[in-house]
């Protein structure tokens, strides 16, 4: 089974509904919830997730939205050699640092993000949602 560390952008564009990416988000967060795909969010991103969700559904929707969330996916964590490796690394954003070194940790084997020039510095494949359902339909023979 793949598994898949998601990006800030990819929860946002399927609870936001933001077009165009709506569509490959939710249908690449179904095969996650579904335990087709195996799915990790940073310890990070819950904070932060519940910031920008709460701006736009309200504090009781964006707490529901989290809870739903972390029914899906396991939690990538973040600790002191996350920290120190992300402090010496050459990621030109700090939390894009913390976002990949979790990953690494957690044993993704890809990043899922719309912004894939964040991670250029590390050495995991980084994929948009379209990309990964399209590599996995080609590997499975669709």
């Amino acid at each position: 089974m793949k598994s898949v560390f998601c990006d800030l952008n990819f929860l946002l564009d399927i609870f936001l509904k933001r077009e165009p990416f709506y569509h490959s988000s939710a249908h690449l967060f179904g095969k996650i919830e579904n335990r087709e795909v195996k799915g990790y969010l940073c310890a990070l991103s819950f904070p932060t997730l519940f910031y920008l969700l709460s701006k736009e559904l309200g504090r009781e929707k964006a707490m529901k939205t989290l809870e739903k969330i972390r029914l899906v996916f396991k939690v990538a964590e973040v600790d002191e050699r996350i920290i120190d490796l992300s402090l010496a690394s050459d990621f030109k954003d700090f939390e894009d640092a913390v976002q990949y070194y979790s990953a690494v940790q957690a044993k993704a084997e890809v990043i899922i993000t719309r912004d894939k020039d964040d991670y250029r510095k590390g050495n995991l494949q980084v994929l948009t949602s379209e990309e990964f359902l399209a590599f996995i339909s080609r590997q499975m023979g669709f």
